[in-house]
């Protein structure tokens, strides 16, 4: 077994930590919040840590772990073997998070050094910091999170300011990648399986095709694509998470769609598959979240979507679905705070939906000429176009007294999606329908007139 010691005076100066402390500890961590909703991590680090305390730390393989806790037919092991190298690098991230929250106070400390899957156990004193390796991997991966109170007002200026010095692009984005996956990821994965790397390309250029949600075609393309990656590699939660958005959306739009039907229990079913996967992405999160919404279980979808974009503040299409559950359950001021601060970080290349619900929202809280900068912000930047974001710009005009412009935007609406009842799908889609109604209302001072079916 490794041992890691800290530079600060160790409890047992000389003394290999105690097995029986270490599974105290390891028993802990695995039930921490922090830990509590990834089985499957939980499993690679008991395996880990059992197999090091007794003494098979050098035959820890990728191989063994695939083995052993994955399982699957000899068939299946190349491609295990890749999941668990990804598996790797989340549970780093998990143990780096946990010694910053739950487990600051723990004396035992677990790492998972780069390069191998034996773990290094080491004995710190209380209140001393926590292994430097480990250290970094906590400023790594959690200066993105929300900060409450000063100090972590004052770290987050530091690390913003560290940035700005050394970074020679001011227009690189800050966010991480929409996939998670840094290049080395991404050659590791290609190294193991070109069809697992096909499959994170597949599910990542169709999240690009889900909106404007109102067009058939588009939707119906987009789960193919999420079919082909859940075909090329069904152990990557991509495919199963971004087909789980689309067939709910699918159930949600179409009018002859039972909402109760089959598209509906499919999208629950990839869902759940997607959670079971990778309960700790945010994109995971969000498609459960969006499932739950479609369903009407509105508590369970904001839940779901709050912690989607804590997990993933800075991925843009798990907010363009947090954005919209949370304008649909009526909290107009979240949606705006969580948009703009997200634009405040991210450059984006284009325009998205979470910015058109900005826009949304804005409206709701009667700030008509915040609604349509947004709206056309997004038309300028060739973000998502279609009868919802023309039918709250015509609105904004109305009620800002801008009648000329409203009416002609009711004339393209009418004109270009004839038979688009918007004012009804939101009248179903909010929790509260009053928000559907008011909507419809400013459309028709602006004389929009709706197709009535004969």
């Amino acid at each position: 077994m490794k041992v890691f010691r800290d530079k600060s005076p160790p409890l047992n100066e000389g003394i290999a930590p105690d097995a029986e402390d270490v599974r105290a500890a390891l028993q802990r961590l695995v039930r921490s919040s922090t830990f509590a909703s990834s089985q499957r991590l939980q499993d690679f680090l008991v395996y880990v840590v059992e197999e090091s305390l007794n003494g098979r730390a050098d035959e820890i393989r990728a191989k063994t772990i695939a083995m052993d806790v994955y399982g699957g037919t000899m068939s299946e092991m190349a491609r295990r073997e890749n999941v668990v190298r990804v598996d790797a690098g989340r549970l780093r991230r998990k143990l780096a998070d946990y010694y910053v929250e739950d487990g600051r106070e723990e004396v035992t400390v677990f790492d998972l050094p780069k390069g191998g899957y034996a773990p290094e156990i080491s004995i710190r004193s209380p209140g001393t910091d926590q292994p430097e390796v480990s250290e970094r991997e906590t400023k790594r991966h959690t200066w993105l999170r929300p900060f409450v109170g000063i100090t972590g007002v004052f770290i987050f200026i530091c690390v913003a300011a560290a940035i700005a010095l050394v970074s020679t692009n001011r227009g690189v984005p800050v966010n991480l990648p929409v996939d998670g996956l840094s290049q080395d990821e991404r050659s590791a994965i290609f190294d193991a399986s070109p069809m697992r790397l096909q499959a994170v390309n597949l599910a990542n250029s169709g999240r690009d095709l889900i909106f404007p949600a109102l067009e058939p075609a588009r939707l119906n393309g987009a789960l193919t694509i999420f079919k082909g990656a859940i075909e090329n590699d069904d152990s990557y939660f991509g495919g199963h998470a971004g087909a789980a958005q689309v067939a709910a959306m699918i159930a949600l739009v179409s009018p002859d769609a039972d909402p109760t039907g089959d598209m509906l229990r499919y999208a629950d079913a990839q869902a759940n598959r997607a959670i079971e996967l990778a309960p700790e992405t945010g994109w995971s999160q969000s498609a459960k979240a969006w499932v739950e919404f479609t369903k009407g279980n509105w508590p369970e979808a904001t839940e779901f979507s709050y912690r989607a974009q804590r997990l993933a503040p800075n991925d843009v299409h798990v907010l363009e679905f947090v954005s919209l559950i949370l304008l649909y359950a009526g909290e107009f001021e979240e949606v705006v705070t969580i948009s703009e601060d997200a634009l405040s970080k991210i450059d984006l290349d284009r325009g998205y939906v979470f910015q058109n619900a900005m826009g949304s929202a804005k409206f709701h809280l009667k700030d008509f000429e915040g609604a349509v900068s947004a709206f056309e912000q997004v038309t300028k930047k060739g973000g998502p176009v279609g009868p919802v974001s023309v039918a709250y710009l015509l609105a904004a005009h109305q009620m800002l007294g801008n009648e000329s412009e409203a009416q002609a935007l009711a004339d393209k609406l009418s004109r270009e999606w004839p038979d688009s009842r918007v004012d009804i799908l939101f009248q179903r889609l909010f929790a509260d329908r009053a928000y559907g109604v008011e909507l419809g209302e400013a459309m028709k001072q602006a004389n929009w007139k709706p197709k009535v079916n004969e």
